[in-house]
């Protein structure tokens, strides 16, 4: 996929986005804010996720190592070092801009790839698992509070198949990054519909609308 839109467009699109939908605006403590969710444990994602961040923590502190380094093992850490490196010299809404063209760059694209850690999807590919894992790990890298990020398995309505998307929280307002686009959206414009929430904490389902006076999980049976 061949990616021309530039940084002061991506930020344009935002902007005229974010005045289309109301300058009054509230955010909610997760992204899609019109959905509830509910916490998930002891579920095949929630062992996935937990051994992930358990990566993300080694990555965190590869990056350390590498920082300096000039050894072959240390080429992915300076790949995305020099991405993050890149994106902490902006301001503002640029930051993320960044980090979102950046990986949407660097990771080769490929049909489908386990859950990887940002130097495994740098070295191999990845769907669009490692593109979020690895966002999500360069703005908190970048200095992103960890309550500020988000990782959102949507699904896009009238398609098949799910995906996954960075949420990200800037000035009230949740931003989407995803790896088919590098225009920042907000949650609320986007045409996903939010199946699951993963961060720090663990993960969470979303609620889906009352179907004959009950609710239930709409992620109830989702494999990622």
């Amino acid at each position: 996929m061949a990616f021309v839109v530039r940084t002061p467009l991506i930020i344009a699109i935002f902007v005229a986005t974010l005045l289309s939908t109301g300058s009054a605006h509230c955010a909610s403590s997760d992204p899609f804010g019109g959905h509830h969710t509910f916490e998930v444990v002891y579920s095949s994602l929630f062992e996935k996720w937990s051994s992930t961040i358990a990566k993300l923590s080694r990555d965190h502190a590869q990056l350390r190592a590498c920082t300096d380094g000039n050894v072959t093992e240390c080429l992915a850490a300076q790949q995305l070092n020099a991405i993050i490196a890149d994106a902490k010299a902006q301001n503002g809404l640029a930051v993320l801009g960044h980090i979102n063209r950046g990986i949407n760059f660097e990771i080769k694209p490929v049909a489908r790839s386990d859950w990887l850690s940002p130097f495994e999807a740098i070295n191999s590919g990845g769907d669009c698992k490692a593109y979020s894992i690895s966002k999500y790990f360069a703005l908190r890298e970048a200095g992103f509070a960890a309550d500020r990020l988000r990782l959102v398995i949507v699904h896009a309505r009238g398609q098949s198949g799910n995906h996954m998307v960075v949420a990200a929280l800037w000035q009230d307002h949740w931003l989407i990054l995803d790896n088919l686009t590098l225009a920042l959206v907000p949650d609320e414009a986007s045409q996903y519909e939010p199946l699951l929430v993963l961060d720090d904490k663990g993960v969470r389902s979303y609620v889906s609308p009352a179907v004959n006076g009950m609710k239930s999980s709409a992620a109830a049976s989702v494999t990622f």
